[in-house]
């Protein structure tokens, strides 16, 4: 059923794109967390009948300070603790797999992600090796890793076609020169022939990010980039990513002040969304993850299979174990969220005294028994029946969350099928409030907290009570970001 009757973008009730497509795992703090505490949630997290496993290794080392990156605020250019980090993170992923009930069960997918993991050079092969010896890792396992375009050399691309790497991805952003400077993005592409020339089709899926609605764009630029990534003979994956303000104060504070091109209007960000998908099934490419696409005419089939589309957001569903490891990452398991802090000296100081540096303001001890339901339109397996029902049997989702659910159906943002419920095309276009309005109203006020929080820092930076600096984008340290607004208010 269409959404008759809405004024709204493109026909919906929505009159502008989501904030924030992040972070929708995040829980009001609790001040009463210890890292002893959380750790022992973690050895006491059920294994469920749908139990899942995958790894996540973040790596805070980037050359780049893009503007729209969430994690540029917490990222390090100390390229030399490459060799110092690559063995921290397989301590902890080791440590922490250790203490997990679910260890032993098959892990369907392992993403290598940052910042920049091309920076820790062969030494990326010291975690791809130790992460093939655990246990669950076989040869269907999927194996993602992430690079930037200008630091990748040679030695990198060798360790990934060594260890049978699944999907190599890199961000492209968009190809226009003038939009790129304004990221704060090396304006040429010419690294991207030599990458693609190392990588000679020796690793079966290669994949390259788009951005949209960023300052300055317009409609035709963004079908044009994505037009001209299809049709490039050695991509065969394309993530078509939703530029948002909520994660990003820089960006926010470069649009309030005029330091950026104004974004094109609400109606002409929603039409870029929409035709990105539309072009991409048109093609017959096939949605595996959050936003990505893949050409199935250019995969094999058994890899296609192992595409499990883990892009380190968080568990798809209440049962799931994603366990993440590194400054900044991320865990979620039953009943559980783990934040690392994201200060790389503060985190390899805790890690070689082989302590888990948690950032405990942004850790949990709250079962999400809800989360497959809120979760699901950022998978692109969607909503399966039976976990729906699940759901529903156990008291985990009020009478609002099957309203909204309902209402979406209706309003033709979501498709109920025999097997479930899954995202129209018009749903993708708007997939971030979809996840917002799916979760219980106490648990969307953590969401909204957090996108007020980047508003203020955006406003202040905007106004010149705040410096643009590297770690303005650092969420964990935004109090004191905070602090330096109310210092110099009241100078």
């Amino acid at each position: 059923m269409s959404a008759v009757g809405n004024s709204g973008l493109l026909g919906s009730r929505f009159d502008s794109l989501a904030s924030n497509t992040i972070d929708y795992w995040m829980l009001p703090d609790d001040p009463s967390l210890t890292n002893h505490g959380v750790l022992d949630a973690v050895s006491a997290a059920p294994v469920l009948p749908d139990a899942s496993l995958q790894l996540y290794i973040h790596v805070p080392i980037c050359a780049q300070n893009c503007t729209f990156c969430a994690f540029t605020g917490a990222n390090s250019i100390s390229y030399k603790m490459a060799e110092r980090y690559s063995k921290l993170v397989m301590w902890q992923l080791t440590d922490l797999m250790d203490r997990v009930q679910v260890k032993g069960r098959h892990i369907s997918s392992v993403h290598i992600g940052g910042g920049s993991p091309d920076l820790l050079g062969s030494h990326v092969g010291r975690i791809l090796e130790g992460v093939r010896g655990l246990p669950g890792c076989t040869d269907t396992t999927e194996f993602s890793v992430e690079m930037t375009l200008s630091t990748t050399r040679p030695e990198f691309i060798e360790e990934l076609v060594r260890h049978d790497v699944t999907k190599a991805s890199f961000g492209i952003q968009t190809l226009d020169p003038d939009l790129r400077t304004h990221m704060r993005q090396p304006r040429s592409l010419t690294h991207l022939s030599k990458v693609l020339d190392m990588i000679g089709g020796r690793i079966p899926v290669v994949n390259a990010d788009l951005i949209t609605c960023l300052p300055g764009q317009s409609l035709t630029m963004a079908l044009d980039d994505l037009q001209a990534l299809i049709e490039h003979p050695s991509i065969n994956a394309i993530s078509s990513y939703l530029l948002t303000s909520g994660a990003s104060p820089s960006l926010i504070g470069g649009l309030l002040s005029g330091a950026l091109p104004q974004q094109a209007s609400p109606h002409d960000r929603a039409l870029m969304r929409l035709n990105t998908y539309g072009t991409l099934l048109r093609e017959g490419w096939v949605r595996r993850g959050t936003n990505t696409y893949i050409d199935p005419s250019a995969v094999p089939a058994p890899t296609l299979d192992k595409i499990s589309g883990n892009e380190c957001l968080g568990q798809s569903h209440h049962a799931a174990f994603l366990l993440g490891v590194g400054a900044s990452a991320i865990s979620s398991m039953p009943g559980v969220r783990l934040e690392q802090v994201s200060s790389l000296g503060q985190w390899m100081a805790a890690a070689e005294r082989k302590e888990h540096p948690l950032h405990l303001p942004k850790c949990a001890t709250v079962p999400q028994t809800d989360a497959a339901l809120w979760v699901f339109p950022l998978r692109h397996e969607g909503l399966p029946q039976h976990r729906y029902d699940w759901m529903l049997a156990n008291g985990a989702l009020d009478d609002e969350q099957v309203r909204t659910l309902r209402s979406l159906c209706d309003e033709g943002l979501v498709r109920h099928t025999a097997l479930g419920y899954e995202l129209t095309v018009l749903g993708e276009v708007f997939m971030g409030h979809l996840v917002r309005l799916l979760k219980k109203e106490a648990n969307r006020k953590a969401v909204d907290d957090y996108i007020s929080e980047g508003l203020a820092l955006g406003n202040a930076i905007a106004a010149g009570a705040l410096e643009d600096r590297r770690n303005v984008n650092n969420r964990q340290v935004a109090d004191l970001h905070l602090s330096e607004i109310r210092v110099a208010s009241t100078s």
